[in-house]
């Protein structure tokens, strides 16, 4: 009778578990300049995850999930990444930047649990950085820089280059890093580099500096994000300088141009394209899908990157057949151009980002982004370059 108690209450012990959600935690901005980038990932995660749940759930249970407001302060990320964990999270969504989101990432570093970041460009947001448990489901900003200097070179044409770094963020200076890289790798020729800080209200002195640039540069690279390098744009425009402009995700989609009337020859590497000229059938379906769910259209493009934040947790937990964070990482780690709606993924157990990733250029006019086309990166970038010991 004891032994046919014993395996009783066990078998309830496993039902009851069974019956248990699954938690997901987001320690992300939802106010601050960070929440352009954050909300709309944590919006189409939530897609994501009711899709999952309608369908039957994860591992046959359902997921539940919380989400705390890190407004846009480091010192806030890593006590919201905290909470969330005591909250019992299996797994922690954290902001999509890496000065931003390191802090809450090491929490779950640092508790064993896994943790990704929609949107960090920054490999250090990683096991070379924050550690082992720690991914970002973006592609490096070195391999955004890479990709503009080769598509300004080998498909622009244009062969003489001058560099404008923000140096305010990890992000930028890992972008400007990437695309000086490239840009030696294609054979061009940079004529020129500078400095500047996003919150910076004018530029004068670096556009001066710019203008005596000898020779003349064929194109500027503009390595930064918005809201300051949508200033640095329109000062640039207004300075009477129409130099093609190529620069990274961070300055990606609409919401900014209305500063800069009428810019011309202004291209990025973009995660998708909002403006219904994507190329790819999956981004569009994952469009109707969020304006369903949410009445309107995302306001930006990382929205998708949260989706597939989701997504790749998912598939390796299904493939795990349990939550458990290290046969989790073990499947994660083994990712090879796995198809998700972001775009092909890879991971290895020394790097947590994408650096080979397709991409696809965009270019302003009339006043829009407007998608052109795919484009893969042929260089690829070493250890060496990706985390940029001393600088």
């Amino acid at each position: 009778m004891g032994a046919l108690l014993a395996v009783a209450l066990a078998s309830s012990g496993v039902r009851a578990q069974a019956d248990e959600p699954i938690k997901i935690g987001f320690a992300i901005a939802q106010s601050g300049w960070m929440a352009n980038y954050d909300v709309g990932p944590f919006q189409a995660a939530v897609l994501k995850i009711e899709e999952i749940n309608k369908a039957g759930g994860l591992l046959g249970r359902q997921i539940q999930y919380s989400v705390i407001d890190t407004k846009t302060d480091q010192t806030l990320a890593g006590t919201a990444g905290s909470q969330l964990l005591d909250w019992g999270a299996d797994m922690l969504v954290v902001p999509t930047d890496y000065d931003y989101g390191a802090a809450a990432a090491l929490a779950a570093q640092n508790a064993g649990k896994i943790a990704i970041s929609p949107g960090a460009g920054d490999p250090k947001m990683g096991v070379q950085g924050v550690g082992p448990y720690v991914f970002t489901a973006h592609t490096a900003a070195q391999t955004q820089g890479i990709v503009m200097a080769e598509y300004a070179k080998k498909v622009m044409g244009l062969k003489t280059a001058y560099a404008l770094e923000d140096v305010s963020i990890e992000y930028s200076k890992s972008g400007c890093a990437g695309y000086k890289a490239g840009w030696q790798n294609v054979g061009g020729t940079l004529v020129g580099s500078d400095t500047f800080k996003n919150d910076e209200p004018s530029i004068a002195a670096q556009i001066t500096r710019l203008k005596s640039a000898s020779p003349a540069p064929d194109v500027i690279f503009l390595c930064s994000y918005t809201p300051g390098g949508g200033s640095a744009v329109r000062q640039i425009r207004a300075a009477g300088i129409d130099t093609p402009i190529v620069s990274l995700t961070g300055m990606t989609d609409n919401y900014w141009l209305g500063a800069v009337p009428g810019l011309k020859d202004f291209y990025i590497p973009a995660i998708m394209s909002l403006y219904g000229d994507d190329p790819r059938p999956e981004i569009g379906k994952f469009l109707a899908a969020y304006k369903a769910r949410w009445k309107e259209e995302p306001t930006s493009s990382f929205a998708v990157l949260g989706y597939s934040t989701i997504e790749q947790w998912a598939y390796a937990v299904e493939k795990a057949k349990t939550t458990d964070s290290q046969a989790v990482l073990a499947v994660m780690n083994q990712y090879k151009d796995q198809p998700f709606t972001v775009g092909l993924t890879s991971y290895t157990d020394q790097l947590h980002i994408q650096i080979n990733r397709p991409q696809l250029i965009m270019k302003v006019e009339n006043g829009s982004f407007h998608a052109v086309e795919m484009y893969r990166n042929e260089f690829m970038p070493d250890m060496k370059l990706l985390f940029r010991s001393g600088q």
